[in-house]
Parts: structure tokens; sequence; C-alpha cells
């Protein structure tokens, strides 16, 4: 299908308030339509008729496959960092979910299907295609709510939840994360252009765009997903450089052994970029190695 050879320039605004580039060395990247030789593009038509990508790098018999949503307006490109697949196991199989309008899925969400739980069920469509038999799900900001909207549905074969910057509740921002401006007007000027070029689209109205700005407001129910799941978590968070970091109670993490929760020291949101990408797939394959029966 030609829509599928064709390179399609993607991204546009999403966490942009929540990333401000702090430090020097942490350069926000635009999105680019790439594509990586390890992973076959495939797509899925939805009931709606909606397309949704998804690309898929088999692991080994036996091993369990990590499921990855990107975050807002974001797409592939997110997680075929090299420095993120380097740091992951070559056994571990490896799926990429663009949502609705990210990459190549097309369209956009209406209003109305621009909700966590809309994405959520989207990506178990996929689940269902592939018929995994053990998977863990994880994602980016957006993503990361996903997935945790995900392990409330306790879909079949799912061992474990990572959420990268993924908040049980929007409030995390303003309770554990409250925005650093930069200190000067040439340093806001440059954030604002890094965002600008990331999150830059001229195929979304910006109706659509403002409505999946508001996905992560609207939504309610991780919190009591994660106080009730039976399954392990892994949240990931850049400490945006602060000497003094939020607690549990900030971040809405259950006091639970089962709940682990990392720090990546130095990062903002946007833990899956350089140079902090290669220590984040350190952590998420050592946790998938930790529940990934022999």
């Amino acid at each position: 299908m030609t829509f599928f050879r064709t390179a399609i320039a993607c991204a546009t605004f999403a966490f942009a308030a929540l990333a401000p580039c702090i430090a020097a060395e942490h350069r926000v990247q635009p999105k680019t339509s790439v594509d990586h030789p390890q992973f076959a593009i495939r797509s899925l038509v939805l009931g709606d008729g909606a397309i949704l990508a998804y690309y898929v790098r088999p692991g080994a018999v036996g091993q369990p496959t990590l499921v990855l949503v990107p975050e807002t307006h974001g797409d592939r490109s997110q997680f075929f960092e090299s420095s993120f697949l380097e740091k992951l196991p070559i056994s571990l199989g490896l799926v990429v979910v663009e949502s609705r309008g990210q990459g190549r899925s097309w369209p956009p969400p209406t209003p109305e299907q621009a909700t966590i739980e809309r994405y959520a069920s989207d990506v178990l469509e996929v689940v269902g295609v592939l018929r995994l038999p053990a998977w863990f799900i994880g994602g980016h900001s957006l993503g990361g709510m996903i997935a945790i909207e995900i392990a409330g549905r306790k879909p079949a074969g799912l061992r474990g939840v990572i959420a990268l910057e993924g908040w049980a509740h929007s409030r995390v921002q303003r309770e554990a994360f409250p925005e650093i401006p930069p200190r000067t007007e040439a340093q806001r000027a440059d954030a604002r252009a890094q965002r600008e070029a990331r999150y830059r689209t001229p195929r979304w109205s910006a109706e659509e765009v403002a409505a999946l700005g508001q996905v992560w407001i609207k939504w309610t129910g991780g919190e009591q997903i994660l106080r009730e799941t039976t399954y392990s978590v892994l949240s990931v968070c850049g400490d945006r450089g602060r000497a003094v970091r939020p607690g549990r109670e900030q971040l809405l993490l259950p006091e639970r052994s089962s709940v682990e929760w990392v720090w990546i020291v130095g990062s903002d949101h946007d833990v899956t970029a350089p140079p902090y990408a290669a220590e984040v797939a350190r952590v998420v394959a050592g946790f998938i190695a930790r529940h990934t029966s022999p």
C-alpha cells in the first residue's frame, strides 16, 4: 500500500509545557519519519475504519514481548533511538504501536475518540491480533498513562507495566513537577523553538490538536488502577536536576513492593531522548528480566 511506503512527517504539540530543556546537553530533537531494519511494518484496520500502524521485532522463542506506546503526537522514531534499542536484549520481542493520527496511523481521533480509554482499546486490538502469550506494556508520557489503563483491563498474558513519565493523574505535574522556567529570555526562546520543531505537523487541524491536548487531563482512573492492580509496575521519572525529589505521595504511587520507582538523574520529561535513553532501556530490561519466569 502506497500509504505505508511513504515517509510521512509526524509529530506536533504534546506535553510541550512539561519539558523545558534544562540541561545544556539534552537537546529535544524534531520528530522524523524513519524506519528500522529490525522492525516489520504492519497495519490494522479498526472497527470504525481507522488504520493503526504498528512495528514488530520478533524475539526469541519463549521470551516475552514488550509493547511500547509513544507520547502524545510521538511516533515509532521515539523507540527506534539507537541508544535505547542497544540496551534491550535482542531476545526480547518488541512492538511499537502508533496511536490514531500519529506516524502512519490515520486519521486523527475525533473529540469522542480522544481518550486514554479508547487508545488503550486500540492497543489491545493489536495485542489480540498478535496473540502474544506473555507481554509487558510500556509507554512514555501519554503512552505510560495508556499502559496503566491497560493494566486495569487485566488482559490475558500481561506480565507487567512500565510507565516512563506516565502518571496516574494529571495533578502529578502540579504537585510533583512544577515547571522550572528557563532563566533567560534566550533560554525561553530556545525551549519554544525546540518544542515547535518537535511537535509541528501539517496533518492535524487546530481543533484536533486541542482535543488531544486534553486527553491526559480528562483521565481519572489511574490512581485506583495502581492501588488495586496485581501486576508489577515500574515507574521511571526524570528528576529535573532537583536536589529534593518528590515522594510517593506526590507521584501518586501506592506503598506497595510491586510498584517500583526509579529516578533518571538529570533528565527532564523526555527520558527516552539522548543522553538518557540508554539508562532508561537498561532499567526497563532489568525490570522485565526480574519478572520473567526462567
